[in-house]
């Protein structure tokens, strides 16, 4: 057993330095610290959902901040037909600072009809631990946690990329955490182009979006539902998302924006 232990030794550290250091962590962009485009005022926005074009949920934004502190939370559900397939009311908070765009806790409660889900995420500066209660359960919720840091929320991670310069051509690289997972997300500046946004034409930045999931050993995994995204940011002093399409498994899915209202602040 003695003779064995020098290579024991050596291979734990093996497996250390892995799990520390993934081979994919070079490629990450956030160390250079956020950039200089001025961050969003407090405002409301209003977003539909749906699925080929189908319009099946809506959701208004909130977005405050209060010195370095920053809120975002959200609420919304399912609506229409889609509503009668498939009820869905959601409410989501996430919780960051406006000096280093990183969150610190996000909290989300799905209300389906038979069950009800509430996912809690704690991100520090060496990792990130999810926990996600399901009420019924047949079993005691379990956390999850990452060992790398910096990780950002979906709503921090917009607010990286939009304080950044988004020339054409430019890449960001990030880790993303949502929901009860991580992922690598890969975010590159097509150009810029004009969209069409309910009866009006937008100036607009066009960003292609690619995710590959992450481990708990921090392998990298074919996000299998998710083939291919791309994304369109307001191209003006807000540089607001204007409106987001996934393609999964099942056609595509979208996220776009209805109404905007800078200086709108939320009613406690």
């Amino acid at each position: 057993m003695k003779i064995l232990l020098p290579f024991y030794f050596v291979i734990s550290l093996s497996v250390s330095w892995a799990l520390e250091t993934p081979p994919w962590a070079d490629s990450v962009t956030t160390g250079k610290g956020p950039g200089d485009f001025p961050f969003p005022p407090n405002a409301r926005l209003t977003y539909r959902f749906g699925w080929s074009g189908i319009t099946a949920a809506e959701a208004d934004v909130h977005l405050t901040r209060e010195g370095d502190v920053v809120k975002t939370k959200a609420n919304g559900g399912t609506v229409g037909l889609a509503r009668a397939l498939f009820r869905l009311d959601l409410d989501h908070e996430c919780l960051s600072h406006r000096s280093t765009l990183l969150p610190t806790r996000v909290v989300q409660d799905e209300k389906y009809a038979s069950q009800d889900v509430k996912t809690t995420i704690d991100f520090s500066s060496k990792e990130t631990t999810s926990v996600r209660d399901v009420t019924p359960a047949k079993e005691p919720p379990k956390a999850r946690t990452i060992e790398f840091a910096p990780i950002f929320s979906f709503e921090t991670a917009y607010f990286w990329l939009r304080s950044q310069p988004l020339t054409e051509g430019e890449k960001e690289v990030m880790v993303v955490y949502a929901n009860n997972a991580a992922y690598l997300a890969t975010l590159q500046v097509a150009g810029r182009e004009k969209i069409r946004i309910g009866d009006t034409d937008r100036d607009a930045i066009r960003v292609n979006l690619n995710f590959k999931s992450i481990d708990q050993h921090l392998q990298l995994k074919t996000y299998k539902r998710f083939r291919s995204g791309r994304g369109w940011i307001s191209d003006d002093n807000y540089r607001i998302p204007l409106r987001v399409e996934a393609d999964i498994f099942v056609g595509y899915v979208f996220a776009e924006l209805e109404k905007f209202e800078p200086g709108v602040a939320q009613k406690e």
